[in-house]
């Protein structure tokens, strides 16, 4: 069983640490902090050695209010861009959470403040049709990892796409899919079928919906 980490007498933005104030086996633990304000609050020990919570909430409020005033961009499809990334960073009830911070994506300290994101998108080409894009999916949300695209360009940046080689020339199937100009699930279900992509290609082309005989396991597909 790991050693506890005692937290007592650190400060982790406007908190100090007091005193351990749950210690529950195989559970979090928690630990009474002293906000600058003088308010008591019980924080988990990860959420103040990640920077997650800073402030006791009535705090959190005032710095909020101050950041909306500050960029004057609440409400903007920019501020959502902003939120959505920090939520499915971050918050393990998104839906979008499995596919980013539980696989260690994480949003840079910088940007959670909304304002230095804001000032870092509009200086670096934001535009309201445009997405926000990871050039290495395997890293997290930075300046120095990010971009704004199309949503064509973000869809093909994503780690789940399929790649097909086809005429020497690699590209997704979804990129094959609009290059031929046929239905995108046709041509998956029948790549999955056992078909070349030219096969696949050609079937939908026609309008060929018959079967034919897997030799490997005797079944019609």
């Amino acid at each position: 069983m790991p050693k506890m980490i005692d937290l007592t007498g650190q400060r982790y933005g406007n908190l100090i640490v007091i005193r351990i104030a749950e210690n529950e086996p195989c559970k979090k633990k928690k630990w009474l902090c002293k906000c600058d304000c003088g308010a008591d609050v019980i924080v988990s020990g990860s959420n103040l050695r990640s920077g997650h919570t800073k402030h006791c909430k009535k705090c959190g409020n005032e710095v909020a209010r101050s950041k909306k005033i500050k960029h004057g961009m609440t409400g903007t499809k920019l501020y959502y861009v902003w939120q959505s990334m920090i939520n499915r960073c971050e918050n393990p009830n998104s839906k979008s959470y499995g596919d980013y911070g539980k696989k260690g994506i994480c949003v840079c300290d910088d940007w959670h403040d909304s304002s230095i994101f804001i000032k870092w998108a509009l200086e670096h080409g934001y535009k309201d049709w445009l997405e926000i894009d990871r050039i290495d999916t395997f890293k997290g949300y930075s300046p120095e990892n990010c971009r704004w695209v199309t949503r064509q360009l973000n869809a093909n940046n994503k780690t789940t796409n399929k790649y097909i080689e086809h005429n020497g020339e690699m590209r997704t199937l979804s990129d094959w899919a609009r290059y031929y100009e046929v239905n995108y699930k046709n041509l998956s279900r029948n790549l999955n079928k056992g078909y070349s992509l030219q096969e696949a290609v050609k079937r939908e082309k026609t309008g060929d919906r018959s079967h034919r005989y897997c030799t490997a396991t005797g079944n019609i597909i």
